[in-house]
This record gives C-alpha cells, sequence and structure tokens, in this order.
C-alpha cells in the first residue's frame, strides 16, 4: 500500500512539476499571475508531502511521536490553504479570497492551539495519530473552505460563455471527487492530492482558453476601431486599405461600380465659420453617402473631405444613388436653420468597362472624373478654388 502511494505521490509532483514549467514558460501571463500558480502548486505538494510522511510515521518508532506531531500540523492546515490559493490563483479581486484567507488564520491558530490538548487530533505513546474530540470543528471549517471554493468559481465562471462554466463547474466536480473518494475509502484510496494537482492541470488549460478568448476580443474591438473612423461612423482608410488588398488581381465583380466623392468648399466653411462647422459638413455629406449606398455597398471615409463608395449596381444605378444623395442634402438644408448647403464633386468608374483592372486601378479612374466634376463646380459658379 505504502509503494502505491509514494507512486501516486511521485505522480502528483511531476504533474505540477511539468505544469509550473508550462506557467514559466506562457508569454501572456503576468509575474503576479506567474506566482499566484508556483504558490498553489507549492501549497498542494508540501501537503501531499507532509499527508504521505504522516502515513509513513503512523505506528513508527516512538522517538519520532513529535516530529508525526509537526508532520500532521503542517497538513492540518496546508490542505484548507490550498482551496484559499486555488482561488487567488484565477482571480485575484474575487468577493470570497478575504473570507477564506481569514479562515485559514482561524484555522492555522485552532491546530496550533489544540495540540497540546488534542482536540483535534493526538498522537498516542505508539506513535499511531487518532482524531480528537474537536476533530469535527477542523471538518467544518475545511468544508466551509471547500464551499467558498465552489462559490469563487461560480463568481469567475460569470466572465464565461455557457459552455465554459460547464467545463469550470466540471473541473471543481473532478477535484471534490478525489477528495472525496479519499475521504470515504478508508486509508487504501489516497486520490486527494492527486486529483487536486489533476484540476490544476484542467483549470490552466481553461485559464488559457479564457486568456485566448479575451485577447480575441480585445483584437475585435481593437480591429473594429481601426476599421471605423471616428468622426463619420464609415469605414476607415485602414478599411479601405484592405479592401483594396483583397481586389489586387482583376477581374473585379462586373456590377461593382467604384465612386469618388469629395466636398466642394469645406476650406471656406472652416475658414470662416470654423472647423466645428466643417466637422459638421463632413458628417451631414457621410450621412447622406451612407443612405443613399444603403444595402449596395460600402462608404469609405479615405481622407479629411474625401469618400470612396463601392457600390453592387445588381439592382441599383448610379442616377438612384445620386437622387437620394442629393435628397439627403436637402433634408439636411430643410431641417437645420443655419445648415449650409452640400455641394459634392462625384466622379465613378465601372468594373465592366475596365475588365482587366484591379479595383486601385479603378478607383483612380473615378478619382479622375470626380476632379473634372469639381473643376466644372467651380468654373460653373465662377469661385476661385484656392480660397475653397
Amino acid at each position: 500500500m505504502y509503494k502505491f502511494y509514494s507512486i501516486i505521490l511521485l505522480m502528483t509532483i511531476l504533474n505540477l512539476f511539468i505544469l509550473s514549467l508550462l506557467v514559466h514558460e506562457n508569454g501572456r501571463l503576468t509575474p503576479r499571475h506567474k506566482r499566484s500558480f508556483y504558490k498553489t502548486y507549492i501549497i498542494i505538494i508540501l501537503a501531499a508531502i507532509m499527508e504521505w510522511i504522516g502515513i509513513i510515521m503512523n505506528g513508527a518508532a516512538a522517538w519520532t511521536r513529535y516530529i508525526h506531531s509537526l508532520v500532521k500540523v503542517l497538513d492540518y492546515t496546508l490542505s484548507p490553504a490550498i482551496a484559499y490559493f486555488f482561488i487567488v490563483s484565477i482571480d485575484h479581486d474575487v468577493i470570497v479570497k478575504k473570507y477564506m484567507g481569514i479562515l485559514e488564520i482561524i484555522d492555522i491558530i485552532f491546530i496550533i492551539v489544540s495540540l497540546p490538548f488534542g482536540w483535534v487530533f493526538y498522537i498516542d505513546q505508539g506513535n499511531v495519530y487518532h482524531h480528537g474530540p474537536f476533530y469535527v470543528i477542523y471538518s467544518a471549517i475545511y468544508v466551509l473552505m471547500i464551499t467558498m471554493l465552489i462559490i469563487g468559481f461560480l463568481h469567475y465562471g460569470r466572465k464565461f460563455a455557457s459552455s465554459n462554466k460547464k467545463s469550470l463547474f466540471a473541473i471543481t466536480l473532478f477535484a471534490l471527487a478525489g477528495i472525496i473518494f479519499q475521504e470515504t475509502s478508508g486509508d487504501f484510496m489516497r486520490t486527494g492530492y492527486l486529483g487536486l494537482a489533476m484540476a490544476s492541470s484542467l483549470l490552466f488549460i481553461h485559464y488559457e482558453e479564457f486568456c485566448q478568448q479575451e485577447m480575441d476580443e480585445e483584437g475585435k474591438e481593437k480591429s473594429v476601431l481601426l476599421e471605423k473612423d471616428a468622426l463619420t461612423g464609415l469605414y476607415s482608410r485602414y478599411a479601405y486599405n484592405e479592401q483594396l488588398k483583397k481586389h489586387r488581381e482583376p477581374p473585379l465583380s462586373k456590377t461593382l461600380c467604384a465612386l469618388l466623392i469629395d466636398i466642394n468648399g469645406l476650406k471656406k466653411v472652416n475658414d470662416t465659420l470654423g472647423h466645428e462647422k466643417g466637422d459638421e459638413l463632413i458628417k451631414e455629406t457621410a450621412n447622406a453617402i451612407k443612405i443613399a449606398v444603403s444595402i449596395h455597398g460600402k462608404v469609405y471615409r479615405t481622407g479629411g473631405d474625401e469618400f470612396v463608395v463601392i457600390l453592387d449596381l445588381t439592382s441599383y444605378t448610379i442616377k438612384e444613388f445620386i437622387k437620394v444623395m442629393k435628397k439627403e442634402f436637402s433634408v439636411y438644408r430643410q431641417n437645420t436653420d443655419d445648415a449650409l448647403d452640400i455641394h459634392v464633386a462625384v466622379g465613378y468608374a465601372k468594373a465592366v468597362d475596365y475588365p482587366n483592372f484591379t479595383l486601385e486601378q479603378l478607383i483612380e479612374v473615378a478619382d479622375r472624373e470626380m476632379y473634372k466634376d469639381k473643376a466644372r463646380f467651380y468654373r460653373d459658379y465662377r469661385i476661385d478654388r484656392r480660397h475653397n
């Protein structure tokens, strides 16, 4: 039996040693989290060794009686502490951590004070270990620590999706199963610390998955921030460049159309009415373009007052797009007392007319057409472009 239990202890220690290496090599964990994991594994190893020594020393030579007592004191103080360090390793801010720490201090004081009186346990003259009359108090403290551990896990589990909570609950049950099997099967089934070691491995895997999920979510949030223009809510220059990368090779869809839209007279608005009014003009123009595009494409703000539209003409036309856009300009003008007239220059190019062009080349054609339209606007209105 001792040989079998010694092998179980060795496997437990090896498990936690390898787990410590994985923690050490993990680049995502902060030094604080790493220390918490290390402490948990060390406490489990020490508690397991104390239990093993206690079993070996039970009934040994009488001169080892006091050493036996010291070993049991360490066993009885370290075992409940595992629950506390488990919680700290996964969540430093969990509510029950403080109460578990207080309970662990009470346990240590109670075990030490009761030692001369044999309240929790005593070692007889034959160096045989026995439960004392108040062993039930220690058991109650131990059960409370386990209960708070479960509460802490549930609190920690609120961060996860339903599927992640189930796996966390299963890990908790696995750790408890090892303890329950040991406590109910007598001295021949020492599975408590092996179960805790394996649960530690599973918990680390679970924690790693959670860290990866957090990183993925942060990545998505950053991607959204990069892809969206802060002022208008349209797709950004970054998103526009990504779109160009996707269409580096021809042919493009025959129904695709690229439009370049630029606000006329924005410089004059900024110079005479201020940049706040200029920003308002940009936002209202962006909103009108977005409404006009609707479900038929995407709008990108690629410069201060420049917009690129990628339009699908399957069930839509350029004429319809411009009509809706100008209607929205009129709505803005009518509904706002100090609103300005919005004038834009528009240039477009259809992929069907340039079958061997990439998207970037098609946009260059639209850009040239837009500047022609802008020149016509300033010529027709007899406006000096240098001041507008």
